[in-house]
C-alpha cells in the first residue's frame, strides 16, 4: 500500500506521429523501384449541356416578390435602414 497507483500516460502527439511514420514508411519505394505516376488530364472548360429558359414572371408577381424581399431585408436590418 506504500506504493502510490501510477496513472497511464496518453500521450495522443506521439500516437499520432507514429501513425504518420507507418504510412510514410508504406509509401516509401527503394532506389531502384519505378513507381506508378498517375497522370491527370487538365480538365477543359464545362459546357452546359442545356441551358435553363429564362422565366417569364407577370407584373403581379413581381409585385409580390418586391414586397416579400422588401420584407424580407426590414426584418434582417431590425426595421432600420441597412447601409452598405
Amino acid at each position: 500500500m506504500d506504493d502510490p497507483l501510477e496513472i497511464p500516460k496518453f500521450d495522443l502527439a506521439e500516437q499520432i506521429m507514429a501513425e504518420q511514420r507507418k504510412v510514410a514508411a508504406m509509401r516509401r519505394k527503394g532506389p531502384g523501384r519505378k513507381t506508378n505516376a498517375v497522370k491527370r488530364e487538365i480538365p477543359g472548360p464545362v459546357i452546359p449541356v442545356c441551358a435553363p429558359e429564362p422565366v417569364i414572371v407577370s407584373s403581379q408577381a413581381e409585385q409580390i416578390i418586391a414586397e416579400i424581399v422588401a420584407r424580407d431585408i426590414r426584418q434582417l436590418c431590425g426595421g432600420s435602414v441597412c447601409v452598405q
